[in-house]
């Protein structure tokens, strides 16, 4: 299979065939293109799995075409142009679906951006937009973990290390244009967790804290402050001489800021984690993550 990168009048296409599968004549009407243009791309697409050939000059979207239309409907951004040369060369030599490769991408673009970010950061930021097929976090998280790990430029956490690293410059570490840093910019996106959280005034003690906290929310989807204390406090303390100061003047507060993080009907003590979707509700907010994935290894560094 040779990967293709899709451009306005692909997805025209696909969408157009979501409608119902129909002949090349009726496509190219639709999308303003030449039916000899459609009947050379059409074979391309299929051999990627998008469509597939329903008879004699027609088509018809597949799955995998359906998830793609779905997960980067025109006009969004295609991180094809943020990815460097040497990833995207290894991205395309997995052989994925388009929609399992977009996820890889996309992955690589959060860690690409920030320089560092734990899985759970990584999850609560993609995973809603870029689902791939996956019925849960837990498979699209062990999916992408095994892919983003062989990838250029790309550490591991390994050790007591907690989270993803870019070896290179991280995109919010350049100023923009016009001399600001990006993490100031209204260019960049503040519907993520791993924002919130680092836009918060503390020191990096008190934010690795807030980061294993919320690691172990994402896991256990709900706990209870007493059970966030004494599973977290012990290896995250941030200079706290109690774990109900710790609480009180660091990670509740903290909680209060980020998205997804809300506290349980009518119950202060209780905290549940909703993965979100331009401020939708996850659709599987259920989902359990393997506790390797995002309950940080507690380290206060």
């Amino acid at each position: 299979m040779v990967n293709i990168t899709l451009d306005e009048r692909d997805r025209a296409v696909l969408e157009r065939l979501r409608e119902g599968e129909a002949d090349v004549e009726s496509v190219a009407e639709s999308v303003s293109a030449s039916a000899a243009h459609l009947r050379e791309r059409l074979p391309e697409l299929a051999d990627n799995g998008l469509v597939e050939r329903t008879g004699d000059d027609r088509y018809a979207v597949t799955s995998n075409g359906e998830r793609v239309v779905e997960a980067s409907p025109a006009g969004t951004k295609d991180n094809r142009i943020d990815t460097p040369p040497d990833v995207e060369g290894e991205i395309a030599s997995f052989d994925l679906p388009p929609d399992r490769e977009e996820a890889v991408r996309n992955a690589f673009a959060f860690l690409h951006y920030w320089g560092a970010a734990s899985e759970s950061e990584i999850i609560d930021d993609v995973y809603s937009e870029d689902p791939a097929g996956f019925e849960s976090r837990e498979e699209w998280a062990e999916f992408v973990r095994e892919h983003l790990a062989r990838l250029p430029s790309v550490e591991p956490p390994s050790g007591d290390e907690e989270q993803w690293r870019f070896t290179g410059t991280a995109i919010v570490e350049e100023p923009t244009d016009d001399g600001r840093n990006v993490l100031g910019s209204e260019d960049a996106s503040d519907s993520s967790a791993k924002f919130a959280l680092e836009r918060l005034e503390m020191d990096e003690d008190e934010r690795s804290a807030v980061r294993a906290a919320f690691g172990l929310l994402v896991t256990e989807n709900e706990a209870d402050a007493d059970g966030i204390r004494d599973r977290v406090y012990p290896d995250h303390s941030a200079g706290y001489d109690s774990p109900d100061d710790w609480w009180d003047d660091c990670v509740r507060d903290a909680f209060e800021s980020l998205p997804g993080v809300e506290r349980r009907d009518g119950d202060e003590e209780r905290w549940q984690y909703r993965q979100t979707e331009s401020g939708a509700a996850s659709s599987n907010p259920g989902a359990e993550l393997p506790d390797d994935i995002s309950a940080p290894s507690h380290d206060d560094g």
